[in-house]
């Protein structure tokens, strides 16, 4: 770290934060002195609620987890999670600032061991920003960097030499302009283009995408256009309206998700311990509800009901399941309701589970007819309402980011409503739920990503 701050550059657009793996009681001022030696930005330990600043290095202090919040891009420093086996944790600060700047996050994962990163980068990827990793064959503990680079999440691979020059390469400026990242709105040709296709998308499948954030729909516009050899905007209406099927399979691409069972094992573990303390208030006769919009292909919803009805077996009674999955992708509501699913589905789930609630056909897995009834699909827009209150879980993964601030807001506002008090809020790694959401939810595992309804 030190030969990379020494080699920084000014540029007057981007601002540091250091998440240093240190003890809790770790020797904060001699590792300030150590880098502030190196560094040519000032170098500061930051304080909670202290506001980012351009061409300032902020260090994390031991025995705390950093975060960047708030419209303002400000610190916030926390306590740590027990699950977190180092801290500061790198996960947490780059998630933060993945969900705050969004496009506009870099995240830098350098020399350390074990596997501290991975998801930050994972989030930085899913909200269109970079992430770096330096080299490991020049990295004292290449474990860190490693992990980021096999996880397929790294744009680039650098010296640390080289990362203050590549840095200023992409992000040229004049020190002193107060700008956190440069401007990368969307040009209006790119705009007016998305706006049309939007309206002929939704006027033929039905599907409104106008809530989802444009820098990603455009990617993925983007992406189909380079498949078809498309180069400009008249070109790919024109070839929309002589092919027919082309809208559709353009609202296929808009709504990619990719799903299996129990992804993110270590987080479903620590959601069946939560679940478990509840599962033991209810009675026989009382209803467990759970709510999974967002459900693609189903088989998130299938996962919930396996676990809950592994916690209901050990019960001396037994409530009701019910689970709804809700999506607006009538193919892969489809596809959940059939039950079949490929080996590929099943790569974190454990193998005794998959023998015990599925049945081999051919080259596919059956869901039991246990699990299914416990489970119902509607083609449903999440911001129409829940399907039902008095909810005592809702499985909202990896679907807020793809939305636009606001209706993230009014979103989780509508799941605090629905669940009941002290209910369970579950989001995606790369997720937050912002000022509005903790003030309605508390956290229970913020690594994890798991929240109780506030009363």
């Amino acid at each position: 770290m030190l030969a990379m701050l020494a080699r920084m550059r000014p540029t007057g657009r981007l601002t540091y934060v250091v998440a240093q793996h240190m003890a809790r009681n770790g020797h904060d001022e001699l590792i300030m002195r150590l880098l502030g030696r190196q560094s040519v930005f000032p170098v500061v330990l930051a304080q909670d609620g202290a506001p980012l600043r351009v061409d300032t290095v902020q260090v994390i202090p031991s025995g705390k987890d950093g975060l960047v919040q708030g419209a303002n891009l400000s610190l916030h420093l926390q306590e740590p999670s027990a699950s977190h086996l180092s801290t500061p944790s790198i996960n947490t600060l780059f998630t933060s600032i993945a969900t705050t700047c969004q496009h506009k996050a870099i995240g830098i994962v350098l020399s350390g061991t074990g596997f501290d990163g991975v998801a930050g980068c994972r989030a930085i990827k899913d909200h269109g920003g970079l992430a770096f990793a330096q080299n490991p064959n020049e990295a004292k503990f290449n474990g860190m960097p490693n992990a980021a680079i096999e996880a397929g999440l790294v744009n680039r691979i650098l010296s640390v030499q080289d990362m203050g020059q590549t840095l200023a390469e992409l992000f040229p400026g004049v020190p002193g302009n107060p700008e956190f990242l440069p401007d990368t709105s969307i040009p209006e040709p790119a705009q007016r283009e998305l706006e049309i296709l939007l309206r002929m998308v939704h006027q033929a499948t039905g599907i409104d995408f106008s809530s989802y954030k444009e820098e990603t729909l455009l990617r993925r516009l983007e992406k189909r256009k380079a498949t078809l050899g498309v180069k400009n905007p008249e070109a790919y209406l024109s070839w929309v309206r002589s092919q027919p099927n082309e809208l559709k399979t353009l609202q296929h691409l808009f709504l990619v998700s990719v799903s299996s069972f129990f992804r993110d094992r270590d987080s479903f573990y620590e959601l069946e311990r939560l679940l478990a303390k509840i599962v033991v208030t209810k009675h026989t006769g009382d209803a467990f509800r759970v709510w999974v919009p967002g459900c693609a292909s189903g088989e998130e919803a299938y996962t919930l009901a396996i676990l809950i009805t592994e916690l209901l077996n050990r019960s001396c009674d037994r409530p009701v399941l019910q689970i709804i999955g809700t999506d607006l992708n009538p193919d892969g509501l489809e596809l959940a309701r059939g039950g079949f699913y490929r080996q590929a589905a099943f790569k974190e789930m454990d193998n005794t589970l998959r023998a015990r609630y599925f049945r081999a056909r051919g080259e596919h897995f059956e869901i039991c007819q246990e699990i299914r009834k416990a489970v119902t699909f509607e083609q449903r827009d999440v911001m129409t309402g829940p399907p039902c209150d008095t909810l005592d879980l809702i499985s909202c993964r990896n679907l807020l980011i793809y939305m636009k601030s606001h209706l993230q807001e009014q979103l989780i506002a509508n799941f605090h409503q629905a669940l009941v008090p002290s209910g369970v809020l579950f989001i995606g790694q790369s997720e937050s739920l912002g000022v509005v959401g903790n003030a309605l939810f508390s956290p229970v595992d913020h690594y994890h990503r798991l929240f109780r309804r506030r009363h």
